[in-house]
């Protein structure tokens, strides 16, 4: 494709001087036809850009265009095989949208993981890509543990694990005033609602809210401290650890993962940001595409679909902190929610 690429510029910057911009070339005049390309060698063949239904044959050079057969496959985790010959690849290390993360910073086609590759553990789905893919967004392949709040929260059938209470502490936030104002930041991109990182170590920041937790009532390893005196959400997810990844593992291990933002939440299931109503209420903008992808990747890796519920996000909706973004996966449905209640979190980490 890349290759493909490449010839139909050098073909525009060839005809641009000459072409009339009112009456463009014919396809046969430029050597393409509408004849069977089976007998191209090698398969090589690149589409008109007037009518893709005109072919032209061409003739692949794989190691002009950077292929070779030496054995990369202890380094690189994106290996592109040249259409002339096979076993000619060239080391393609950009992430994309769908890949799969592994403990050592590196991406991968889900189609290449091998549960038997002992030298890389996958850790994440790549959801989000910049800077042409070498920088992007990451999410967990599962969701936060409540470890310790678990027992006091068995009332709550089959999530005692899984649903978070925030912690109701006052979060220093000062950059939205109500959900008119964050849906403003929030169509102009803003930093504050697409660093859920920022926002998380905010959190861990929050002071003490609840008359309880200031004047002695309630205590460390009980319920009330758990729930009421601690940003619960925060701490677990700067704790989280992907399985077989070292704690200090700098960049997959403890305190590289957080709660993503709303900005990400709505990345991470699709979002198209011009398509947003005039309300911050709703799932205006939603298509849920990315999320198609994402799961396509997890279900390869035997980790199952993101589950379709309502989950935490590290933007708060006014800048006291005591209401809280939430994104509800069921739709695509963007909402807020008071800091006592749980819901579930989904980790993720920035590369």
């Amino acid at each position: 494709m890349r290759y493909m690429l490449i010839l139909l510029g050098l073909m525009f910057a060839n005809v641009a001087s000459a072409m009339d911009c009112q009456n463009l070339p014919s396809c046969e005049s430029l050597g393409y036809s509408k004849e069977s390309v089976e007998n191209c060698a090698d398969g090589g063949y690149v589409l008109c850009p007037f009518d893709e239904t005109y072919k032209k044959c061409v003739d692949y050079d794989c190691a002009k265009l950077g292929f070779s057969e030496s054995d990369k496959t202890s380094w690189c985790g994106k290996l592109a095989k040249c259409k002339g010959n096979p076993r000619m690849t060239l080391c393609q290390n950009l992430c994309e949208i769908g890949d799969v993360f592994y403990d050592n910073g590196t991406c991968g086609y889900a189609q290449d993981y091998d549960p038997n590759d002992k030298t890389k553990t996958p850790v994440g789905v790549v959801f989000y890509v910049s800077d042409e893919g070498r920088h992007g967004k990451v999410v967990a392949l599962k969701e936060l543990r409540a470890k310790h709040l678990q027992n006091y929260w068995a009332n709550q059938q089959g999530t005692a694990d899984t649903i978070i209470p925030m912690g109701i502490l006052d979060y220093d936030f000062n950059y939205y005033t109500n959900e008119d104002d964050l849906l403003l930041h929030l169509k102009a991109f803003e930093s504050p609602l697409f660093d859920g990182k920022a926002n998380t170590l905010k959190m861990l920041e929050g002071q003490q809210s609840e008359a309880g937790c200031s004047n002695g009532n309630y205590h460390e390893d009980t319920r009330e401290w758990d729930l009421y005196c601690q940003p619960t959400a925060a701490l677990l997810a700067m704790e989280y650890v992907p399985d077989q990844v070292s704690l200090d593992n700098p960049i997959t291990g403890q305190k590289q993962w957080y709660i993503p933002s709303i900005g990400e939440m709505m990345q991470l299931y699709g979002t198209d940001f011009s398509q947003i109503g005039d309300k911050y209420w709703g799932n205006s903008g939603s298509n849920g595409e990315v999320l198609k992808i994402v799961n396509q990747t997890l279900t390869t890796l035997k980790k199952g679909a993101i589950p379709v519920v309502t989950y935490w996000t590290s933007s708060p909706a006014v800048s006291s902190g005591t209401l809280i973004c939430t994104f509800n996966f069921n739709g695509g449905i963007r909402g807020t929610d008071g800091r006592s209640h749980s819901f579930y979190v989904r980790p993720v980490l920035a590369f």
